[in-house]
């Protein structure tokens, strides 16, 4: 499924963040946002993602439902240990196959059969960051959309992230935000200036 933004505007307080963007992006393969700080690039997702309806212009393709999210900040429940608020994406049961699915990305992200069970609390900041991302890579969803996503991590765990970007990649479209030439370069994504 391709998106399609045609001359999307969005301001805050009178001030212009986006101005007539429009890109069409193709169904599968991985886009970077690149820009300054405050240009656009976390709104343009949220607006892509329908978590912000407050713009003109048009956005075919996305959609809560079709598109799945990792945002900058965490936003796990902190009630949920690491496994759950994987498996909350996309059950509300505690399904086995569910279980096995996110275990699975969870462990394939680095964190051990025993941190999975650890409460958010318990976490580090890049073990947060890991489950957040597994939360949005879990959700089959056409549009996988990225704020920042290796930025709370050492150099070994973002390799592992974006060995899963770029499997994702292969099957769907995948739009992050990154200020990480090495993201970039290593993703070998399609920059889009904003």
């Amino acid at each position: 499924m391709s998106l399609t933004i045609k001359k999307l505007c969005k301001s805050f307080d009178g001030k212009a963040v986006l101005d007539n963007f429009s890109h069409d992006f193709a169904d599968r393969g991985i886009y970077a946002l690149q820009g300054e700080s405050g240009a656009g690039k976390t709104t343009l997702l949220r607006i892509i993602a329908g978590l912000d309806k407050d713009y003109s212009g048009e956005v075919i393709g996305g959609g809560f439902g079709n598109c799945s999210m990792a945002f900058q900040e965490h936003r796990l429940f902190p009630q949920l240990s690491a496994l759950e608020n994987v498996v909350f994406a996309i059950s509300d049961k505690k399904d086995e196959a569910v279980c096995k699915k996110a275990t699975d990305i969870l462990t394939s992200l680095g964190l051990s059969k025993s941190d999975i069970s650890l409460l958010p609390e318990e976490l580090s900041g890049g073990m947060k960051q890991r489950v957040s991302l597994a939360r949005a890579f879990i959700k089959d969803a056409p549009v996988l959309l990225l704020d920042e996503p290796t930025k709370e991590l050492d150099e070994a765990n973002a390799t592992l992230v974006r060995g899963m970007i770029r499997e994702a990649g292969k099957i769907r479209l995948v739009i992050l935000a990154t200020h990480s030439a090495e993201d970039v370069e290593a993703l070998e994504a399609k920059i889009i200036k904003i």
